[in-house]
C-alpha cells in the first residue's frame, strides 16, 4: 500500500512538473531565507555565547579584611554564586601597570592605591543582567566587600542583542511557516482541481477521503523535503561564502540541520493535512 501512494504521488508530480517547480521554487525561497535567519541566529548566539562565557564580577574587598575573612567570603561565593580567583593589590598593581605601558605615568604614584579583589566567574544561569544585579546587590552587604562591578550597561546591552537575535529568527520562522501553508494550500488546491476527474471517481467508488488525499500529502512532503534541501545547501554555500572573510563564521551543525528539514516536513504534513480536508470537499461530488 505504501509502495502504491509513493508511485501516485510521484506520478502526479512528473504529470504537473510546472506546478510542482512552482511550489518547489517558491518554498525554497522561503525557506532559504529561514536558513539564512538561522544561520545568522546561530553565528551570532555561538559570538554571544563566547562574549558571555567573559562576564565577571569583580567584588573589591575592604583593606582590613584578613586572609580568613577573604576564605570565608570565598566559600560564600562559591556556594551560592560560582568560582572566584583573589587578586592581591600587587597583582592588581602589576596588571595595571601593564596596560598603562608608560613608567613616566606610573611614577607619580607613590604608593599603590588599588584594593586587593576577587573576580567572580558566575553559574551560567546567573550570567544575565537582572540575576547579576541581584547577586551584586547581595554580594555588597558582605561585611569583607568594599564595592561590586560588573559592567552593568555592557551586560544589559548584550542581554538585548541575545534578545533581538531570538525574536527576529522567530519572526522569520513565522513568516516562513505562514509562506509554507499559503504555497502548499494553492498547489494542492490546483493539483486536486487538474485531478478533479480522477477524485470523483474514487469517491464514487467509495473511497474515503484519507485514501485519496495520502498521495497529494506525499506528494507535498516531498516538495517540501526536496525545497528544504536545497535551502539548507545555499545557506551552506552562503556560510562557507562568509567563512572565506570571517573565519569565525560556522554552518549550523548536524542537529540544528535536521531539525531545520524536520520542522519545515512536519509544517509541510499539518499544512497539507489541513488543507485537504477543506480543498476535498469541495471537489468532492
Amino acid at each position: 500500500m505504501a509502495i502504491f501512494f509513493l508511485r501516485e504521488a510521484w506520478r502526479s508530480i512528473n504529470a504537473h512538473r510546472g506546478l510542482a517547480f512552482t511550489a518547489v521554487f517558491s518554498m525554497t525561497a522561503a525557506l532559504t531565507l529561514c536558513a539564512t535567519f538561522l544561520l545568522v541566529s546561530f553565528n551570532v548566539q555561538r559570538a554571544l555565547l563566547a562574549i558571555g562565557d567573559r562576564r565577571e564580577m569583580v567584588v573589591y574587598l575592604k583593606d582590613e579584611a584578613s586572609d580568613a575573612d577573604v576564605k570565608l567570603l570565598q566559600d560564600k561565593i562559591t556556594q551560592y554564586y560560582g568560582s572566584s580567583t583573589f587578586v592581591s593589590r600587587a597583582q592588581a598593581w602589576s596588571e595595571f601597570s601593564q596596560q598603562v605601558g608608560d613608567p613616566e605615568l606610573l611614577q607619580a604614584v607613590e604608593t599603590n592605591p588599588l584594593p586587593a579583589s576577587l573576580r567572580v566567574k558566575l553559574r551560567p544561569e546567573l550570567q544575565n543582567f537582572a540575576a547579576m544585579d541581584t547577586c551584586a546587590h547581595e554580594i555588597e552587604r558582605f561585611p569583607q566587600v568594599e564595592a561590586v562591578r560588573f559592567g552593568a550597561e555592557w551586560v544589559r546591552r548584550l542581554d538585548e542583542l541575545n534578545d533581538d537575535a531570538r525574536r527576529t529568527a522567530l519572526a522569520a520562522g513565522a513568516v516562513v511557516a505562514l509562506a509554507i501553508v499559503l504555497v502548499l494550500y494553492n498547489t494542492l488546491r490546483l493539483t486536486v482541481v487538474a485531478r478533479r476527474q480522477q477524485v470523483e471517481i474514487m469517491n464514487r467508488l467509495g473511497a474515503g477521503d484519507r485514501f485519496i488525499a495520502i498521495p497529494f500529502v506525499i506528494e507535498a512532503l516531498l516538495e517540501v523535503l526536496i525545497a528544504a534541501t536545497i535551502s539548507l545547501g545555499l545557506a551552506g554555500a552562503m556560510s562557507y561564502a562568509a567563512s572565506q572573510r570571517l573565519p569565525s563564521v560556522s554552518f549550523l551543525p548536524p542537529a540544528w540541520s535536521l531539525a531545520f528539514v524536520g520542522g519545515a516536513v512536519v509544517l509541510g504534513w499539518l499544512a497539507s493535512t489541513l488543507a485537504l480536508t477543506r480543498i476535498l470537499r469541495t471537489v468532492g461530488p
